[in-house]
């Protein structure tokens, strides 16, 4: 193969059998001539999407109480190993705005969310290994989480309660009646008689 034709492959960026990627962060590739190789150099904190990782699963949503609960089936490698991790995000139907709402670690494939009642929402799960993405899965079916509705107790009428004095004076109790105790009646003596 000609210089220039390895120079044009490379301001094309093909690269047979290699993985495409797509970089948050700039990357500086060159190729080595001599060996008909390619060095890839990156500088700083990147996160890449990559045809090798596979795609994530459609998550399966349940709703339990005021929040749902997410599952899905692994993604694996064609050698059947699974991902190292996967992060799950959330999107409001109708809104361009994505929440990430969990990372997990392999093997766990469960996610549990709260997300704002009476809107319809939907989960995308990303599979990861180290710094490497690989493609979102489709959508879930859209959820909703029931507006909570607020039902005030009934409230009792308060029944009419006599007048309250302000200062309460103790209310006399009543106490046994005496019972009267024996008096000593005087005997009688005898009078002396007149002499």
């Amino acid at each position: 193969m000609s210089r220039r034709r390895r120079i044009r492959q490379a301001q094309l960026g093909l690269l047979i059998g290699a993985a495409a990627f797509l970089v948050a962060s700039p990357l500086y590739a060159r190729p080595v001539f001599a060996a008909n190789t390619w060095t890839i150099m990156a500088s700083g904190p990147s996160v890449a999407e990559s045809a090798i990782v596979p795609i994530g699963r459609p998550p399966t949503p349940t709703i339990e109480q005021e929040s749902v609960r997410l599952e899905w089936a692994p993604s694996t490698y064609a050698s059947g190993h699974e991902v190292g991790g996967y992060i799950v995000k959330r999107q409001v139907l109708g809104s361009k705005d994505v929440a990430q709402i969990c990372t997990v670690a392999s093997p766990m494939r469960t996610c549990q969310d709260s997300p704002p009642s009476g809107q319809q929402v939907v989960y995308t799960v990303t599979p990861t290994e180290q710094l490497w993405r690989g493609p979102a899965s489709p959508p879930s079916a859209p959820v909703t989480i029931p507006v909570a509705v607020l039902v005030a107790p009934a409230v009792a009428a308060p029944s009419p309660s006599p007048s309250v004095s302000p200062t309460p004076s103790p209310t006399p109790t009543p106490s046994p009646a005496p019972t009267p105790s024996p008096t000593e009646t005087p005997s009688p003596t005898p009078t002396p008689a007149p002499s």
